[in-house]
């Protein structure tokens, strides 16, 4: 039995969106502009869109968004605030090693990024409005990075997406949460990266710079053997922004201060030995790898 050591790589294309961006379901659909003051909801599936050429976002249709909510404050002195789910998932074809009889076996996960996702916040005080332990900001994003050899499905994405009543989430391979468990295998989840980023307290909410609370690598490092490989990020959050009232002067509650959805763009990696085992070994490498386990939702 012969190894070495391959690097399995997807690039995710960072972006900006403010107010005055586009968004549309999909190529060729009407393409509606987010408004700078009115709430508004965009249910998914949609992308990034522009009717410009080029456009600032027109290379980042990899993202599916699954919504993206924008709420004004209840007057021109409450602070606005959002919520968005999305998530970019590539393929690997990996055909080849299949044809030569070869098995891998991961290693790890790796990311390598420019800096951090950036959320507006409520910056704005003054004497009539302190904030206080009932308004302290609730802005928070989490980031899941899965390596799996099966697309993720719908209730796969639902189980990483938090929302205000489950506030939880499970990974494709973890059994059970709330009722609700993955469509994979220990076998099937390659590896994955947790992270939940909240705002640096040290920092104005104004900058945006989140700061990483939590990390966690995933995965069982099971050997697997499956025509293709997908690397699926998957981010959700919510945010607060500063109101329409700032030092007496009237604005727009979702203007280019206010609000914003800053992703970095990412290298994603992920490092698997491969192996040509005996033909058994591989036929139960295989069986493993690509059997459902109980059939999925989608």
């Amino acid at each position: 039995m012969s190894e070495n050591i391959r690097t399995m790589k997807a690039f995710m294309e960072g972006f900006t969106l403010y107010a005055g961006a586009q968004v549309a379901p999909g190529v060729g659909e009407a393409v509606t502009t987010i408004a700078v003051d009115v709430s508004q909801s965009f249910p998914g599936p949609f992308k990034i869109a522009t009717t410009a050429s080029p456009g600032a976002n027109a290379n980042t249709n990899a993202w599916t968004w699954d919504m993206l909510n924008l709420y004004q404050g209840a007057n021109t002195d409450s602070a606005g605030s959002g919520d968005f789910r999305l998530y970019n998932q590539q393929r690997i074809d990996l055909t080849g090693l299949l044809q030569i009889g070869a098995a891998y076996v991961p290693l790890g996960s790796v990311s390598q990024r420019a800096g951090v996702p950036q959320l507006p916040g409520d910056w704005f005080t003054n004497g009539l409005r302190v904030r206080d332990s009932t308004s302290l900001n609730l802005t928070y994003m989490r980031d899941f990075t899965i390596w799996s050899v099966e697309p993720l499905t719908d209730s796969d994405l639902g189980n990483l997406w938090s929302d205000g009543t489950v506030k939880q989430s499970v990974t494709p391979n973890m059994p059970a949460f709330v009722n609700s468990g993955g469509s994979m295998t220990t076998t099937q989840m390659l590896s994955s990266q947790s992270r939940l980023y909240v705002h640096d307290g040290q920092l104005s909410s104004r900058v945006g710079f989140m700061r990483e609370l939590f990390a966690q690598v995933g995965g069982m490092g099971e050997t697997a053997a499956a025509p293709q490989i997908y690397c699926t990020r998957v981010i959700s959050g919510q945010f607060q922004c500063a109101p329409q009232t700032i030092d007496a002067l009237l604005g727009y509650s979702f203007s280019a201060d206010k609000f914003w959805i800053s992703i970095p763009p990412s290298w994603e990696l992920l490092n698997v030995g491969l192996i040509e085992p005996d033909d058994l070994e591989y036929m139960t490498y295989m069986q493993r790898s690509v059997q459902a386990p109980g059939g999925r939702a989608l």
